[in-house]
C-alpha cells in the first residue's frame, strides 16, 4: 500500500506593532502555478521524498502570510475549521509535512501556532510521524514541539539554507516512516534579542550557537535546531529556543545537548549587537562617498523591513539624504500605492511634486514632498537570481522608479523587502555603479549585495520604525520579565527559567534526566 503523505502550512512573522491581518491576506501556495509540487516553498520536500520512496501527495492547505500584524483571530478561527474540515475528508494519513514560521499570533492569541498544531495531532492521530519546518525567527512553545515528533529550523540568518532543511525534513519524515520513533529536548534561554543580533555570519555569536550544535550532531541526535525568535510578536514564547531531536534512545544526548546550548547562548551575552548608527552619523557617512577614494555605502534601514512586519513607508533617511545633497543614491523600496497611480498618470519622463505618504498622519509615515522625473513604470513580477529569494516570484505589484536629485526611489504597491540587487535591477536602477544604496531590510539584503560591500561597508541606520531593534521602546503586553536586555538576570534566575524538558514523556530537568 503507497503511503500517503499530506504537506500543509501556516507560515506567519506576526509585529504587534503592525497593523492586522485578514485571512485574505495570505497566499495558498497550492494555487501557485503548479501547486506544491512545483513550488518555492514546498517543492524541495516533495522532491526530496519522491526520491526516497514511493508516495501519494495530499496537497492540504499550506498558507503564507509573510510578515504583518497579527491575524483576525476570527479569522483564525475559520481557518482552524477549513482545515479540520479538508482534513477529516480526505481520509487517511501516514504521514504529515508542515512548512511554517512559527512566529504567528492572532488578535487574542499568543500561540496560534501551538493550536495549529495541535489541532493537525488530533486529527490525524498519535502514530502518524509529523515533521515541521520552522524560520529561525520562531518563537517556539511547548505546544509546538509537543504536536510535533521532529522540528527542523533554518540555520542560517539571511536565511540561505531554506531549501536545504526542507530536505532535511523530508529525509527525516522518510526515517520516521521506516519506523525510527523520536523525542525531542526543548529549552528556552531569558534572551530576547533584536533581529540584528541575529545573523549567523562569520563572528555573530548566535552563528557560534547554532555550529556548536551542528557539531554535535551525530546519532543518536537527528537535527538540532537553534531559534533566535521574533521578540517583536510580543508573546509569551518570544526568546531563545533550543530544540534537538534524537531518536527514542538518545535521552541523554538531546538532554545534555539542549543544556549545553543554551548555556552557551547565555554565556555569550555580552556579544550580542543591540545597538544601530545614529542618522547623522549614517548621513555623514553617505556624504563621504562623494569621494571617489571612499568605498561605497550601503545603509539598512532595519526599522522599515517589511520582512519583520513594516509597512515600508518611512521618510526619515531618504528626507536627511535629500537635505544633506547626497547624490549617486539607489534606495528601495518605498511603500506607497497613492504615489505609484501618480507617478503612472505623469508617464516616463514626466516631472512632478512627489508627495510621499500623502495625508498621511501616522508619527512613522511622516509626509516628504520633493520634485520627481518618473524613470520607470513596471507592472510584473520578476525572480531573483541570488540571495535569500534566489528562484522565488516575488510581486512588488503596480510600481516605479523616481529620480529626486541625485537620488533613485523604487515605490510600489505591495510591501517588498529589498534583499538583492535584482530588485533594483527590475526597476531600472545599476546598484554596481551607486555610491549609496538604501535598503528597507534587516539582514536578508546580506546575502543579496553580498559580492558588492564588505562588512565595514554596511551601516544600520537607527530610525523609528515598527520593525524597531530598540525593544526598549515597545510597550510590551506579553513579554515574559525579566528578560536580557532588557533586565538584570542573575545566573541562577537563567537557570530557573531554561529548564530542559523532555518531550514526550515530559521528564523536566537535566538533573532528573540524568538521575
Amino acid at each position: 500500500m503507497v503511503v500517503r503523505i499530506g504537506v500543509l502550512g501556516y507560515s506567519h512573522e506576526a509585529n504587534a506593532l503592525a497593523s492586522p491581518l485578514r485571512l485574505l491576506d495570505a497566499l495558498d501556495v497550492r494555487s501557485r502555478l503548479g501547486g506544491l509540487d512545483a513550488s518555492w516553498e514546498a517543492g524541495p520536500f516533495i522532491e526530496t521524498l519522491a526520491s526516497l520512496r514511493p508516495f501519494e501527495l495530499v496537497a492540504l492547505p499550506t498558507l503564507e502570510f509573510g510578515a504583518g500584524g497579527p491575524l483576525i483571530d476570527a479569522d483564525f478561527r475559520e481557518f482552524m475549521a477549513n482545515l479540520s474540515r479538508e482534513i477529516s475528508a480526505i481520509g487517511r494519513l501516514d504521514a504529515v509535512g508542515v512548512l511554517g514560521h512559527g512566529a504567528g499570533t492572532t488578535t487574542t492569541a499568543t500561540d496560534p501556532d501551538g493550536e495549529y498544531l495541535a489541532l493537525v495531532r488530533a486529527l490525524v492521530g498519535d502514530d502518524v510521524p509529523i515533521v515541521a519546518v520552522f524560520d529561525l525567527h520562531a518563537n517556539i512553545s511547548a505546544a509546538m514541539v509537543g504536536a510535533c515528533d521532529a522540528i527542523v529550523g533554518y540555520r542560517t540568518n539571511p536565511h540561505v539554507d531554506i531549501h536545504d532543511r526542507l530536505r532535511e525534513a523530508a529525509g527525516i519524515l522518510h526515517r520516521l516512516l521506516e519506523g525510527t520513533r523520536t523525542l525531542r529536548a526543548f529549552a528556552k534561554a531569558p534572551i530576547v534579542l533584536p533581529q540584528i543580533a541575529q545573523l549567523t555570519t562569520a563572528g555573530e555569536p548566535l552563528g557560534e550557537i547554532v555550529e556548536l550544535g551542528q557539531q554535535h550532531c551525530l546519532e543518536p541526535i537527528l537535527n538540532v535546531s537553534v531559534f533566535g525568535g521574533f521578540a517583536l510578536g510580543d508573546s509569551p514564547d518570544c526568546g531563545l529556543s533550543i530544540v534537538v531531536t534524537a531518536t527514542e534512545n538518545g535521552r541523554q544526548e538531546a538532554a545534555a545537548l539542549a543544556r549545553l546550548l543554551v548555556d552557551q547562548a547565555w554565556a555569550l551575552r555580552d556579544r550580542y549587537r543591540l545597538h544601530t548608527t545614529a542618522l547623522p552619523d549614517a548621513v555623514e557617512a553617505a556624504v563621504r562617498t562623494s569621494n571617489p577614494l571612499i568605498p561605497a555605502v550601503l545603509l539598512a534601514d532595519v526599522a522599515d523591513n517589511q520582512g519583520g512586519g513594516a509597512p515600508g513607508n518611512t521618510t526619515f533617511i531618504l528626507r536627511a539624504l535629500y537635505e544633506a545633497g547626497v547624490s549617486d543614491v539607489c534606495m528601495a523600496l518605498h511603500c506607497d500605492i497613492a504615489l505609484v497611480n501618480e507617478a503612472w498618470g505623469v508617464g516616463i519622463g514626466g516631472e512632478f511634486e512627489a508627495v510621499f505618504n500623502r495625508g498621511s498622519s501616522d508619527v512613522l509615515a511622516v509626509p516628504f514632498s520633493a520634485r520627481a522625473t518618473v524613470l520607470t513604470l513596471i507592472d510584473e513580477n520578476f525572480v531573483p537570481t541570488r540571495g535569500v529569494y534566489k528562484g522565488a516570484v516575488r510581486s512588488p505589484g503596480r510600481a516605479c522608479a523616481l529620480q529626486i536629485n541625485g537620488i533613485t526611489v523604487a515605490v510600489a504597491s505591495n510591501a517588498l523587502q529589498c534583499a538583492d540587487p535584482d530588485t533594483m535591477h527590475h526597476f531600472g536602477m545599476a546598484p554596481e555603479s551607486a555610491r549609496v544604496i538604501v535598503v528597507k531590510s534587516r539582514g536578508h539584503f546580506r546575502a543579496g549585495f553580498d559580492t558588492m560591500f564588505e562588512l565595514g561597508q554596511i551601516i544600520e541606520v537607527g530610525v523609528p520604525g515598527v520593525a524597531t531593534p530598540v525593544l526598549a521602546t515597545v510597550p510590551w503586553r506579553h513579554l515574559p520579565r525579566p528578560v536580557f536586555p532588557l533586565d538584570q538576570i542573575s545566573d541562577e534566575v537563567m537557570m530557573n527559567r531554561s529548564e530542559v524538558v523532555l518531550m514526550p514523556d515530559l521528564i523536566s530537568t537535566l538533573n532528573r534526566v540524568m538521575r
